[in-house]
C-alpha cells in the first residue's frame, strides 16, 4: 500500500512540475489550457466491432459446437502452426465537456490491452483527433494479436477465449485498456502524465 501511495504521489509530483514548466513559458497560459482541456475529456469503452479469430467472425457464433466442420479444421489447422490471429476493433468515446471552453487535440494514442493484468499486446493511434466542446468522438483501436503465445494451444480453449475477449460470453478474466494521450499545444506534444485504464467489460 506504502509503494501505491508513493507511486501515486510521484505522479501528482511530475503533472505539477510538467504544468509549472509549461505555465513559465511564453505561451504558458495556452498550453496549460490545452493540456487542462485533454484532462478534461472523458475517455469510455463503448463497444468492440468485428471480432473475428482465424478469419471467422465471432459476431454470429456463441459456441464452439456452432462451428462447421470446415471451420474446426480451419482452427486445427491454424492450431498446428502455432498462429491463431483474434482481431478486434475497440471502440473508445472521447468526450470534450460542453462546460469546457476549449478545443481539446489529441496528436497520439498510444495504448495497452492486459487480460488479468498482463500485457497482451500494444500499439498507438498516430492520426489527429479533435475534441470540441460538447462533441463526442469515436477512436477506434485495432488490436490483433496471436492467442496461442498467451493462451495455449487447445482449440476450444482458444476459441472460447476468443469468444470472452469479443465480449461474446461472459468471464472471470478482467481485461482492460491502458491509454497514454498526448495533446498538442503551443510547446509542442505533451503525453498525458496519468495513464487511463478503462474496463472492458463494464465500460470504465
Amino acid at each position: 500500500m506504502r509503494d501505491g501511495r508513493w507511486v501515486r504521489g510521484v505522479r501528482s509530483v511530475v503533472a505539477l512540475v510538467l504544468l509549472l514548466m509549461v505555465a513559465a513559458s511564453p505561451y504558458g497560459c495556452a498550453s496549460v489550457k490545452e493540456f487542462a482541456a485533454l484532462r478534461q475529456v472523458d475517455f469510455r469503452f463503448d463497444r468492440i466491432s468485428d471480432p473475428e479469430i482465424v478469419g471467422l467472425s465471432l459476431s454470429t457464433l456463441a459456441a464452439y459446437d456452432q462451428l462447421s466442420i470446415v471451420d474446426v479444421g480451419r482452427l486445427a489447422l491454424a492450431v498446428a502452426a502455432k498462429d491463431v490471429p483474434l482481431d478486434l476493433t475497440i471502440h473508445v468515446e472521447g468526450r470534450n465537456p460542453a462546460s469546457n471552453e476549449t478545443t481539446a487535440r489529441l496528436v497520439k494514442l498510444d495504448w495497452m490491452y492486459l487480460v488479468d493484468g498482463e500485457e497482451i499486446v500494444s500499439g498507438g493511434m498516430d492520426e489527429e483527433a479533435v475534441f470540441p466542446p460538447g462533441e463526442p468522438r469515436d477512436l477506434p483501436l485495432t488490436v490483433r494479436f496471436n492467442l496461442v503465445d498467451a493462451f495455449g494451444t487447445d482449440g476450444k480453449v482458444l476459441f472460447d477465449t476468443a469468444l470472452v475477449l469479443s465480449g461474446q460470453r461472459t468471464s472471470t478474466k478482467k481485461v482492460t485498456l491502458r491509454l497514454e494521450p498526448t495533446v498538442e499545444t503551443s510547446l509542442g506534444p505533451i503525453r498525458y502524465p496519468v495513464p487511463i485504464t478503462l474496463d472492458l467489460a463494464s465500460g470504465r
